[in-house]
């Protein structure tokens, strides 16, 4: 009777484990259909035999899903500023912390009250809300660490888009060469042997060129396409060519993003040197200070007269070459009666068009990054 117990039990455990392997082999078969099937879509999305073509707008919005330096920036963005819980840690700090009446003392109207009182009655104000003065502290930390958070995020954003917008004007410039050289007349059979090597030359240089940028626009993109032709519309950033003389000093328009980051970082440290206080309580206080001492103002956050002075020469450099190389450019182009590489000349010169508007990009990238207006 044992014996039969033991087969029966032997059975059952066979029986069990064949189900279980069963069941495993049909998970991964399942699995393995689903990624082959994600495997498959991504070859395609990648087009590695055809030319992908798309415009500008197009190639801004598929940055967003395929780049991965704007995604996790973007990611770490939304998370930065959806998250802070400035609110849902002030809450919970208040809770059972005061005696007092806390939410009469939060009310913005009870702050514009207290300005409103005379000078003397403010210290008795605020003498009596002692007991949640660091109600906030630990509250406005988080909220400077998340807002450094978003800054370094939307630097990287940015960063991003520029270098699409690079690489868009740039296969612009390299098409644009590569469609003159082939509607170009052909030399004739007289020509300087010169003259026809160095049009080849040039030609093999454009499509070098062209190979690079093409290499640079897959791995922005992380795909290895067969080729990519964008079509431009709109979405452009400016070109600067109809300003000559702009207002460089309206800091409103003009200030890079690492401005704001250093900024962020004075502002955390001295946070971190302040003695807890209640919300509105810095502002009462420097109502205060101006009203008892007038024309004495905190220099405690002035910037470093090095770093202030280093980004305004930046900006003022990169707008003076892109200008630059803008005009020279326009001034080659002018005395280009047609596209004509029938001389050593006309071959050179276009190689210095080329070259000039290749550097009014590599400066107007700079410039992109510090105009607010794009943005």
């Amino acid at each position: 009777m044992k014996t039969i117990s033991m087969m029966l039990l032997g059975l059952v455990v066979a029986l069990m484990t064949s189900c279980v392997q069963q069941h495993v082999m049909e998970s991964v078969t399942e699995h393995s259909i689903v990624e082959g099937a994600r495997y498959a879509d991504e070859v395609t999305a990648q087009s590695p035999f055809d030319t992908v073509e798309m415009s500008w707008s197009e190639a801004a919005e598929l940055m967003k899903e395929r780049n991965n330096d704007y995604r996790k920036a973007s990611t770490a963005y939304q998370k930065a500023n959806e998250e802070q819980p400035v609110i849902q840690q002030l809450t919970q700090n208040v809770k059972g912390t005061v005696k007092v009446s806390v939410g009469d003392a939060l009310k913005p109207q009870s702050l514009l009250k207290m300005l409103n009182e005379p000078v003397s009655q403010i210290p008795k104000q605020l003498a009596s809300l002692s007991k949640i003065k660091d109600i906030s502290h630990n509250a406005e930390a988080d909220a400077w660490k998340h807002t450094a958070v978003a800054v370094d995020a939307e630097i990287k954003m940015r960063e991003n888009k520029v270098k699409l917008q690079s690489l868009l004007r740039t296969g612009e410039l390299i098409d644009n060469e590569i469609e003159k050289l082939a509607e170009a007349p052909p030399l004739p059979k007289d020509a300087d042997p010169k003259v026809a090597q160095s049009v080849k030359k040039w030609e093999q240089n454009l499509k070098t060129e062209r190979n690079k940028w093409l290499d640079q626009v897959r791995n922005f993109f992380n795909a290895e396409y067969g080729d990519v032709q964008f079509v431009k519309d709109s979405s452009s950033l400016p070109t600067y060519q109809n300003v000559d003389r702009p207002d460089l000093s309206k800091w409103e328009r003009w200030c890079q993003l690492s401005r704001s980051k250093e900024l962020v970082a004075s502002l955390t440290k001295l946070h971190q040197k302040e003695k807890p206080a209640l919300p509105g309580t810095s502002l009462v206080t420097n109502r205060i200070s101006s009203m008892l001492k007038p024309g004495e103002d905190d220099s405690s956050l002035v910037r470093n007269d090095e770093s202030v002075r280093n980004e305004a020469r930046q900006l003022i450099q990169n707008w003076r070459e892109m200008k630059e190389a803008q005009e020279k450019a326009e001034q080659l182009e002018a005395e280009e009666k047609s596209a004509s590489f029938a001389s050593l000349a006309n071959v050179a010169k276009r190689q210095t068009i080329f070259n000039l508007r290749r550097q009014e990009i590599q400066h107007a990238s700079v410039v992109w990054m510090m105009d607010e207006q794009c943005w």
